[in-house]
């Protein structure tokens, strides 16, 4: 926008020209050639009027009416308070009569924008300043400089839209409008601040909506999503506004309730929230019986992150589960017992990780439009001794806790590369392998380092190796920012192509993505999963695939599980997908058969 120093050059320049056009227009004298303040008037694209101080227009420039889109003898005479404003601001005969310029006023010495209208009622922004000025034997004038900054106004708009999106997105979740994970965080971590012995006491429930596969399974995924909503709300009213309800993901919920400091007021609270939960809830003319799951815990004096709380309410909501769900139990010394068989579980992964008896299943990526494989990604799998095959989802948090990521990045790297050797000798050396990498990649750099070794003992290149770092690993804590982003700019120096996992969960990758040499993302699972019943998540995924066609950016859409998902994202430009629609996660030995018979089929549909 012009600033108020460039407005008042203008204007003094234009001014001579203004008063040459009010005494009368005298000829122009041949000899002094044109009078470039007169053409200057004329010309430019700003609106300047020349008033008296009661505000009527004694001449105005081509632009002016222009943008009013009035002719002269409609402007000319007249208060621009008659027929510039629009009509919920429209003023009386008698303040338009009233109304008088004051040198004194401090408003016009500076630029100020109103919203005006057009004589065809559409309307705009238009930004103003004003100046006074003393002609010679005539009343004081006012010299209006009037220009049309809709579209800067407009654009500013949608980026403090932009931002305030990003900034709820970061902090809630998407389907129900909650406070996520990171927000969760927040509010523990300000919580615990200060001494224990002083501090309030608050305690932590954490709820699992019951049976929820089944919900999906019998009634679909539409269901699923209204029944966590109705859920959400109806602990939302259940509680209290200084209390803070949060979804951390899939079904699991947790509410911090301030104030409490007895085990059997907790317990009141989780009891209360139960109950009203079990109230009827229909969706497509169908009643689905609803019932929830808690795990509570008072925080102690031994408690200084939100991990340790929610570790504590995990034991008591195992308890309840265990017991046969829909109702609380509070965590206390008797669970002592649940947590040492925790212990016990720690001591087995320890064993099965450090021992290399994790094992490995991959999954493809598949390009949407000619159906090539473009890659494998190596997904952990354990084989308890008792439970049967574990998914990640089942050991790799507690991994985190007994700090074996390191050692799970290895296997899956030396996995990786054994997968990576075999598709070569079977003459499919296009298709790279990509691993998940934690963490510590990020903030280990002889960690990273190591890596090339493990490949470089099979004689496999660094560049036919993808890792893939999840969105809030790069970006979740604000203060790690520049470190892991120099991280990542140090892998792919190494030769390694990195992508961004879990892209649009709600972190700042969108505003920090261009500064990383990154091969791609991967758009965030829950996002594909929602797209045919939630229409935030259609717009976001829409987004994300623009964005990246934008930037020239790979993009994989994560979590494709059914045909109409595949073609609803090609239809916003995607052209790579994965996701259990096209294959399930396989064990290494059978991946070159998969491929084998892929070709086979292919070869027959191409025959037929």
């Amino acid at each position: 926008m012009l600033n108020i120093a460039l407005t008042a050059l203008i204007t003094s320049l234009l001014f001579a020209g203004i008063t040459f056009c009010i005494r009368q227009r005298q000829a122009l004298i041949r000899d002094r050639g044109p009078d470039f303040n007169a053409i200057a008037c004329a010309s430019t694209n700003d609106g300047i009027v020349v008033q008296s101080l009661d505000g009527k227009i004694i001449w105005a420039n081509p632009a002016y009416l222009r943008i009013f889109r009035l002719p002269a003898d409609q402007v000319l005479g007249r208060n621009p308070l008659s027929f510039c404003l629009p009509p919920d601001e429209l003023q009386t005969p008698e303040q338009i009569a009233a109304f008088r310029y004051d040198r004194a006023d401090p408003i016009w010495g500076k630029l100020y924008i109103v919203r005006n209208q057009r004589s065809d009622g559409s309307l705009f922004w238009n930004q103003i300043s004003a100046s006074f000025h003393e002609v010679e034997g005539q009343p004081d004038l006012v010299i209006l400089l009037c220009r049309d900054v809709t579209e800067q106004v407009d654009q500013e708009q949608a980026l403090r839209e932009s931002t305030r999106t990003l900034a709820f997105m970061a902090e809630h979740d998407s389907l129900t409008g909650l406070a996520n994970r990171n927000k969760y965080n927040a509010f523990i971590k300000s919580a615990l601040d200060g001494d224990p012995a002083t501090r309030p006491g608050f305690g932590v429930l954490q709820i699992d909506l019951d049976h929820f596969k089944a919900i999906n399974d019998r009634h679909g995924h539409a269901a699923g999503d209204a029944a966590l909503q109705h859920v959400a709300t109806t602990l939302g009213r259940s509680l209290r506004q200084t209390d803070l309800l949060a979804r951390l993901g899939g079904d699991e919920f947790v509410a911090v309730c301030a104030g409490i400091t007895h085990d059997s007021e907790l317990l009141r609270i989780g009891q209360a929230l139960g109950q009203a939960v079990r109230a009827p809830f229909h969706f497509d003319g169908k009643q689905i019986d609803v019932s929830i799951s808690i795990g509570a815990a008072i925080a102690g004096s031994d408690d200084d992150t939100g991990d340790s709380l929610l570790q504590k309410s995990d034991f008591a909501l195992y308890e309840v589960k265990r017991a046969g769900r829909g109702h609380v139990a509070v965590y206390d010394s008797n669970l002592h017992e649940e947590a040492q068989r925790r212990d016990r579980f720690g001591l087995q992964l320890r064993d099965a990780i450090e021992g290399n008896k994790l094992t490995f299943y991959f999954q493809p990526t598949v390009d949407l439009h000619t159906g090539a494989i473009r890659g494998f990604e190596a997904l952990a799998r354990w084989q308890h001794p008792t439970q049967g095959l574990l998914h990640p989802s089942e050991f790799l948090s507690l991994a985190t806790e007994l700090n074996l990521l390191r050692h799970v990045d290895t296997a899956a790297m030396c996995a990786a590369a054994d997968l990576r050797k075999r598709l070569e000798h079977n003459n499919f050396a296009d298709i790279r392998v990509g691993i998940n990498g934690s963490h510590n990649l990020l903030s280990d750099d002889e960690h990273a380092d190591r890596l090339p070794a493990e490949l470089a003992r099979v004689g496999v290149k660094t560049r036919h190796i993808v890792i893939e770092f999840n969105e809030r690993d790069i970006f979740g804590n604000t203060d790690m920012i520049e470190q892991n982003m120099r991280s990542v700019s140090r892998l792919v120096d190494i030769g390694f192509n990195v992508l961004i996992d879990g892209f649009g969960s709600g972190y700042a990758g969108l505003l920090h993505i261009e500064r990383l040499q990154v091969a791609g993302i991967k758009i965030e699972k829950s996002l594909i999963r929602h797209l045919d019943c939630t229409p935030a998540c259609e717009k976001i995924t829409a987004m994300l695939l623009q964005f990246g066609q934008e930037k020239n950016i790979y993009c994989v859409a994560c979590g494709i599980e059914t045909e109409a998902q595949a073609l609803k994202i090609k239809s916003f430009g995607g052209s790579v997908g994965q996701g259990n629609f096209f294959a399930r996660a396989m064990p290494a030995e059978d991946v070159i058969d998969w491929l084998r018979q892929r070709q086979a089929n292919a070869r027959l549909r191409d025959a037929g």
